[in-house]
């Protein structure tokens, strides 16, 4: 068997790995469980943005609606990760193998590659239904067939405009995902095929405008998906992130950069070509920097350097290399959804879809430097082996090696899921307080898979209490919440600061801070105070 032959079982076989073995651990319960907890309202007839808040597009929460379905209840939590593993495996195949459709000379084995992406690009992020994944899953899938077929067919550009779309429906920062589609079907193929892609995708959307209206209003639908990026974050998170430093040291850099440069090319009388072996090295030294962070575990800063490197790499390859806009598009194409993964407040990263970056990087920048195959290989082993490294944490986990207590007897939903003691007492405080108040329980602020867990159905709109969730409607929800026949349960987790919270406990959740200082305490528990309606001597909001 060729090296290639046994790259492509080792792939498969570390999908089986993180499927059989991986998935089983972990259950941390700040945000897992978040979309399921949607899905399982519309299970039971609720409608988003109607009967509950919900700030993305609607496609993640049908899509896992209909896994909730089909799957058996016991273990279906395991079921969801496995699912999310096998997306996340073939959306790596789709990219890679459309790369090397298009591209010939890639020296690196394309399996290999396969490998180096899934490690490096999943980490140790949690797996279960996500709209990040679900928009890169669509837009891979799209990306492929145009990278497959020289012609075009309607057909397939129906097949394109569909995924696309679907994948700009997955998560607002995909919303360009059809434009950078429609520049690319002009530049592949020709005029008249991307006015058909812009009519069918119009076509499309005006289905979905049509669904939106059946289910509530235009405008409801726009209010709770267009209010919590705000424009700063918008600009820290999709700019401040990639150039590390204040938008005022970045002018004052730039202009001292640009200054030296035309300086130097007006006594070079103008030479431009003398700067290609800068921008050349400057791509060069910016992806290894990239690389030696990740290994030793800077990852966020590493992939954003990395980003930086390959926008390098592709200023280089059109402006001094004259490659052709054919070339760089599916490159800019796979860079676009990258950008789109990392504009996000709760992971700001475009590691998500390393995949893109990596392989643009490769593409580009493989043939400036003549590397025997063995040096790929060496390169390439201490980042498989620090990625993989990171899944003895689970996703807000301690390691798999400490994490022995199984929640099967919590609900037959997470059958075959191991956790460590202190969130598997939380779990079995929580089944308990509910068994001994009632279904008309609260959780607060987070925990917001506790209804899906417990087969339950909230009182409120909302599953996850925190001032980013819950589309401004905090005084609307401490309402409901005060009904007497209501028990909250709050965190004490909340009231002693969340690990992974950065703002204070009020700005996290003014709604179960307002529950802890207004409503009265019934019951502490370790994990949990118990409260019931406001106090006499206090007012709602």
């Amino acid at each position: 068997m060729t090296f290639s032959t046994y790259y492509k079982y080792l792939y498969f076989f570390i999908i089986l790995f993180y499927c059989i073995v991986l998935s089983q651990f972990g259950m941390e319960t700040l945000d897992t469980g978040y979309m399921s907890g949607f899905s399982w309202r519309i299970i039971n007839g609720e409608t988003p943005y109607q009967d509950f808040i919900y700030k993305f597009p609607p496609v993640t929460i049908y899509l896992h609606s209909f896994f909730m379905r089909i799957l058996p209840e016991s273990g279906q939590f395991l079921c969801f990760r496995v699912i999310d593993y096998l997306f996340y495996a073939v959306q790596i195949y789709f990219v890679i193998d459309g790369i090397f459709k298009l591209y010939d000379g890639i020296k690196i084995s394309k399996w290999a590659l396969m490998i180096v992406c899934f490690l490096v690009s999943w980490n140790n992020f949690s797996p279960y239904p996500w709209p990040t994944t679900d928009g890169i899953f669509f837009a891979s899938l799209a990306f492929w067939i145009v990278c497959k077929y020289k012609t075009i067919s309607p057909l397939k550009i129906v097949i394109i405009s569909f995924f696309c779309l679907i994948s700009a429906l997955s998560k607002q920062s995909f919303y360009m995902i059809p434009l950078v589609f429609l520049i690319w079907i002009y530049v592949r193929y020709s005029f008249s095929k991307s006015i058909h892609f812009l009519i069918v995708t119009l076509f499309l959307l005006s289905f979905f405008y049509i669904f939106i209206n059946t289910i509530t209003s235009w405008s409801n639908f726009a209010n709770q998906t267009n209010g919590e990026l705000r424009l700063y974050d918008l600009y820290y998170v999709g700019f401040h992130n990639y150039i590390l430093i204040s938008i005022e040291y970045f002018v004052i850099l730039i202009s001292f950069c640009l200054t030296i440069t035309i300086t130097y090319l007006y006594y070079q009388k103008w030479n431009f070509q003398l700067l290609k072996p800068f921008f050349k090295w400057l791509s060069f030294i910016l992806m290894g920097i990239a690389i030696i962070l990740f290994i030793i575990k800077k990852v966020d800063i590493a992939a954003h350097i990395a980003f930086d490197a390959t926008i390098v790499a592709l200023f280089y390859s059109y402006f001094f290399k004259n490659k052709k806009l054919s070339f760089i598009m599916p490159l800019l194409v796979l860079l676009s959804i990258a950008w789109g993964v990392s504009i996000s407040l709760g992971y700001p990263s475009p590691m998500l879809f390393g995949t893109g970056i990596i392989m643009s990087f490769i593409v580009i920048m493989e043939n400036e430097i003549k590397l025997n195959q063995k040096y790929y290989f060496w390169i390439g082993l201490p980042i498989c082996a620090v990625a993989f490294s990171f899944n003895e944490n689970p996703y807000r986990e301690d390691s798999v090696f400490k994490l022995h207590y199984s929640l099967d007897s919590i609900s037959p939903k997470l059958k075959y899921i191991k956790t460590k003691k202190a969130t598997f007492e939380k779990h079995l405080e929580l089944k308990n307080l509910i068994k001994k108040y009632g279904e008309n329980f609260i959780v607060a602020p987070s925990f917001p898979q506790a209804n899906y867990i417990f087969n339950h159905q909230s009182e409120l709109p909302s599953d996850w209490l925190i001032e980013t969730e819950v589309n401004r409607q905090m005084d609307k929800l401490i309402r409901l919440a005060s009904n007497p026949k209501n028990y909250i349960f709050i965190e004490k987790s909340f009231l002693n600061h969340e690990d992974f919270v950065r703002c204070t406990t009020p700005e996290f959740s003014s709604i179960a801070w307002f529950i802890h200082t207004k409503f009265n305490q019934l019951e502490e528990t370790n994990h949990f105070i118990i409260y019931n309606q406001i106090k006499k001597n206090e007012k709602l909001p």
